[in-house]
Order: structure tokens, then sequence, then C-alpha cells
């Protein structure tokens, strides 16, 4: 369940999409973290069935997610060296 109340999606595919289409940065982080659970909870519930289609577009999705979780961080650490940035003394 979000933080706001209202019920989070629990199919995979829905959280991998609340994700990426995320545009507040400040969010990001906990949707990473339920899409990437969600997908690898469901990889581990399809490993007794034959290889399918669902399995690549389980991959690619966890490929966009560790994009996104790095371009995250790349923001994040830029944030942070901008504010420790002190001015050149003249």
């Amino acid at each position: 369940m979000s933080t706001n109340g209202t019920p989070r999606p629990q199919d995979w595919k829905e959280l991998y999409q609340l994700a990426m289409l995320e545009t507040d940065p400040a969010k990001l982080s906990p949707l990473i973290a339920d899409a990437h659970k969600a997908i690898l909870d469901r990889i581990q519930a399809t490993l007794t069935k034959s290889l399918s289609a669902e399995h690549e577009r389980l991959s690619d999705a966890l490929t966009g997610l560790r994009t996104l979780r790095q371009e995250v961080n790349s923001w994040r650490s830029k944030a942070i060296g901008d504010c420790t940035v002190l001015p050149k003394s003249g």
C-alpha cells in the first residue's frame, strides 16, 4: 500500500510502469524497489516453467530499472556535489 492510503498495484508490469513514468525524483527509489522486488518474485515463480516471452519482458524490465536506478543515483550525487562546491575566492 502506498503512503497516501491508495492501494499500490502488485503486478510487476504495473509497478514497472509506475517507476518508469514517475517524474518526481523523491518518489523514485521506493517505486524502483517495489518494481524490482515484484519482477524478481515473478521470475522465481516462473523458474519451473519453460522459457517464455514473459522472461524476455522481465529481463528487459530489470534492465530498465537498473538504468533508472543509476540515473537517480547520478542525480543525487550531482545534487550533493552541487551543495558542497565552495565558491572560488577572488
